[in-house]
């Protein structure tokens, strides 16, 4: 009893004591800002501001831990809204796992470290979980979560599903410490081999459990991140991302520059699994009815859906507004390519026009979107001229036919 009594009082002095670092860390941040600013300002180094500002920044989300890591990592691929001197120093230092102590042979990424060893004959990587990983991000998350209460208190109608949409965040990001839950969807994605041009790593499950996942070794790219054809690597991600959406069931949030690369041979290798979310049959509908009707311009069908996904009722007359101005969106946006159409902005405007007519979304459809913004930088580096909505109506489609035939058999 006294034991379980001072569980409560040690959870709230680590909590005060992770506080108390964050914000050390960031003002530490800060001050090595202002030095940059007073060495390069004057002078006229833009540039060299920049890369000091990703670099400060990448080593210090590496001392704050995973779930901070895990922003910088999403940050490093949107370089079409940070400068790419930025965006490469925090792919440098998270991605690549350059400020995290690299020794020969281990790969150490946010959550896990990843060894290259020789395992039955086979050439394997062996992924297993940091010490501190776990702790920290129950900490972490522990701290995201009381913040959103707080700040839900102010939002009133929205606070509730505010709170629920970090809740499974929180969740998604806490399971990157589940192994044996990363082998299941390792083993899920091997069927995407068979209609894509895509690797993923073999999980070989007799060296594998709750404390190691040994997987086979796919070999990186050597002298870094090249693609001999981009607008086709750029088609292939697209396709990749939405054959997992729509078909798999599973979304992939990690997708950043660290965890896809290209082979000699043109397909993608993609090697982790972690940070992935996996939606219901409900949920799955309801989104790719929702981009069916995006990529061909059809609002009603996007704002039917919307709603069907929402956390609660709409009352008539915001139900009538909400699908007045999910018109004007969508019309705005049909047949863009990558280079004019900007999913952020895209989804900035829709959850406004959600928060505007108190219809907001569960926290599930979130997810999907989040996928996406994961790859969109990286996709408009490649090729500024691909159309998103065009690629995903054939794969809809087909999902759709897919679970239609399903439900006929059952």
């Amino acid at each position: 009893m006294r034991s379980a009594g001072r569980r409560p009082v040690r959870h709230l002095a680590r909590s005060a004591v992770r506080s108390g670092r964050i914000a050390v860390v960031l003002c530490a941040v800060a001050a090595s800002m202002a030095r940059s600013l007073v060495r390069h300002a004057g002078r006229g180094r833009r540039d060299r501001i920049v890369r000091d500002a990703g670099t400060v920044v990448s080593a210090a989300l590496w001392r704050l831990g995973p779930a901070f890591i895990k922003v910088g990592q999403m940050l490093s691929s949107r370089r079409d809204l940070f400068a790419a001197a930025f965006c490469e120093e925090l792919e440098a230092g998270l991605a690549r796992g350059r400020a995290g102590g690299v020794r020969a042979g281990v790969e150490i990424g946010s959550v896990a470290a990843v060894e290259r060893r020789r395992v039955g004959g086979v050439d394997a990587a062996v992924k297993t979980i940091h010490p501190t990983a776990a702790e920290l991000l129950r900490v972490d998350l522990g701290l995201i979560t009381a913040m959103t209460r707080l700040a839900g208190v102010p939002l009133r109608r929205s606070g509730p599903t505010l709170r629920r949409v970090v809740h499974e965040m929180c969740e998604s990001v806490r399971r990157q410490t589940d192994l044996v839950a990363e082998a299941e969807i390792l083993r899920r994605f091997e069927d995407l081999e068979q209609s894509l041009p895509v690797v993923f790593p073999r999980v070989l499950a007799g060296d594998s459990g709750p404390e190691v996942l040994t997987m086979t070794w796919i070999p990186g790219q050597a002298g870094g991140r090249r693609f001999a054809h981009p607008r086709r690597t750029a088609k292939r991600l697209v396709l990749t991302v939405y054959e997992m959406l729509f078909i798999t069931g599973v979304v992939h949030c990690d997708l950043h520059p660290g965890n896809w690369w290209e082979l000699p041979d043109g397909r993608l290798a993609i090697v982790d699994a972690g940070f992935t979310y996996e939606l219901d049959d409900d949920m799955r509908t309801h989104f790719a009815e929702f981009f069916l009707g995006m990529s061909s311009g059809n609002a009603e069908v996007c704002a039917t859906h919307a709603l069907a996904a929402a956390a609660e009722p709409v009352s008539p007359e915001n139900e009538k507004a909400f699908r007045r101005d999910m018109e004007g969106l969508i019309g705005s946006t049909t047949g863009l390519t990558a280079g004019d159409f900007s999913l952020a902005g895209f989804a900035a405007r829709f959850f406004a026009i959600q928060r505007r007519h108190r219809a907001y979304s569960r926290a599930e459809f979130v997810f999907p979107l989040m996928a996406l913004l994961a790859i969109e930088g990286q996709v408009k580096q490649l090729d500024p001229k691909i159309n998103f909505q065009s690629l995903a109506g054939p794969v809809v489609l087909r999902s759709i036919v897919a679970r239609a035939r399903a439900g006929r058999a059952r």
